[in-house]
Formats: structure tokens, sequence, C-alpha cells
């Protein structure tokens, strides 16, 4: 039986994981800091104007895709 998750168009998750990595990496620039995930990003102070066009769903899913493919680290757990 298939999930009933949501499923973005393969295009729109290849732009939505090219923003998410582009603004990971100028925030990592920005702060001095270490990478962030680029979901975390979404709504806070830090977010780039390139992920405005996003939804979080939408960086969500590409942060995960972007796990996948090894070009970041999973999202570090609080405690």
């Amino acid at each position: 039986m298939r999930s009933s998750r949501p499923q973005l168009d393969p295009q729109r998750l290849m732009q939505a994981a090219e923003a998410a990595l582009h603004a990971a990496k100028d925030v990592q620039e920005h702060t001095g800091g270490p990478l962030p995930y680029p979901a975390d990003l979404m709504g806070s102070p830090l977010q780039p104007d390139m992920l405005a066009e996003f939804t979080k769903f939408e960086i969500e899913e590409a942060s995960e895709f972007l796990v996948r493919l090894g070009e970041i680290a999973p999202r570090r757990k609080a405690g």
C-alpha cells in the first residue's frame, strides 16, 4: 500500500534542492559557522531570499534529498 505522503514534481525537487544547497552555503559563509540544515533556515532571520519562492515542505523534501545524495549531513538532533 502506497503512502499518502505528497510527492514533489522531480523538476521542482531539483530546483528546491539547488536553492537549498546554495542558501545553506551562503549562510555558512555569512556566519562563519557550520553548514546549516537548509530546512532549518525556513522562517528564521537568516533565511535567504532565494528560498522565498519555495514552501517549507519543498525545502524539507529537498533537504532530505540532499542528505540521501551525501551533499549535506542529516539534521542534528536537539539535546
